[in-house]
This record gives structure tokens, sequence and C-alpha cells, in this order.
């Protein structure tokens, strides 16, 4: 099976970022409710402060 994750820092933070977006505007269609995104939001800010102090260096 292949990886629906994209490689690259790029391709991967859009991706990241459509996901969130998405499963936030659908949380019902989803079984979901917002605090069991808190854990993915949390990770995704992580991960853009990271991205941007890599960048950065």
């Amino acid at each position: 099976m292949a990886d629906y994750i994209p490689g690259g820092d790029a391709a991967f933070n859009a991706w990241l970022d459509n996901f969130v977006t998405y499963a936030t505007a659908n949380l019902a269609n989803l079984g979901l409710v917002a605090g069991d995104l808190t854990p993915v939001t949390t990770a995704q800010t992580a991960w853009a402060t990271a991205l941007s102090a890599h960048v950065t260096a």
C-alpha cells in the first residue's frame, strides 16, 4: 500500500494543514468531537514551530 502522507517538509505541511482543516469542518461526519482533535492540533503547532526554526537555521 502506498503511503498517503507525502514526503518532504513543504508537502507534509500542506497535507497536515488540509487534514486539520477538513477534520475540523467535518467533526460530526467523522464521528469526532472537538476534543478529539486537540492532540492533532497540538502536534500541528509543534510541527509548525519546529519547521520554522529549521527553515530559519
